[in-house]
């Protein structure tokens, strides 16, 4: 798959909406659910991808900071097969996110359940 992954600036003029999604680790939701990938951005201080999600069942917008695995070069959740730098966009996940013990945000799972068609909408 292609890299699909914009800077904040392309994202917004492809009319994306990052300040609609919440940012604040006490307003990400927490634990394992299904989530829409909506779009992703590159990380401006730091070697990750800024991944913008939407909860299915609540409709919730949240962003979870995936890093690049700094011995493969890849940006997967650990023991997931998920590498961000090329997944799909308005693909259905389920993903697991919690928060570490110094209170940041992590995502520790995330598994492909429905990929992008044009018969079934991820939402």
């Amino acid at each position: 798959m292609e890299h699909n992954i914009w800077s904040f600036k392309t994202a917004i003029r492809n009319g994306c909406s990052p300040r609609l999604y919440r940012y604040d680790p006490k307003q990400i939701p927490l634990g394992e659910f299904e989530a829409v990938l909506d779009f992703k951005t590159w990380s401006k201080r730091i070697i990750a991808i800024n991944c913008y999600f939407t909860k299915r069942d609540t409709g919730e917008r949240f962003v979870v900071t995936v890093y690049c695995h700094y011995q493969t070069g890849k940006y997967v959740a650990p023991g997931s097969t998920v590498d961000f730098s090329g997944c799909a966009i308005n693909a259905v996940y389920r993903i697991g996110v919690y928060k570490n013990d110094k209170g940041k945000i992590v995502l520790s799972k995330a598994e492909l359940i429905n990929p992008v068609s044009n018969n079934n909408p991820a939402y």
